[in-house]
């Protein structure tokens, strides 16, 4: 797991697969309090917005590197992802 807030990532320990995403994601949803607002996913890849108290982040996961993280648009995004990691012990 690891936090990169100069590229504004957070990567979750995640061990999922495509076809199993879904499911294998709603604990961390649950866990970091973070709403669904919109899903798309295509060949490899699963893209969600989500949001934490009004703030909207990206959540991406990767078939071929199987990886999943949360993404900031902006500073305040970045502020909010270092806040999770620090809150729910990911740091």
């Amino acid at each position: 797991m690891a936090l990169d807030s100069q590229h504004g990532t957070l990567i979750l320990p995640v061990n999922t697969d495509w076809e199993h995403f879904e499911a294998d994601i709603a604990p961390w949803l649950a866990r970091l309090e973070l709403s669904v607002r919109r899903k798309e996913s295509g060949a490899d890849r699963h893209q969600w917005w989500v949001e934490f108290e009004g703030t909207e982040l990206r959540l991406e996961y990767e078939d071929l590197a199987a990886t999943t993280w949360l993404e900031a648009e902006d500073e305040e995004g970045i502020e909010v992802l270092t806040f999770l990691a620090g809150w729910a012990g990911l740091k």
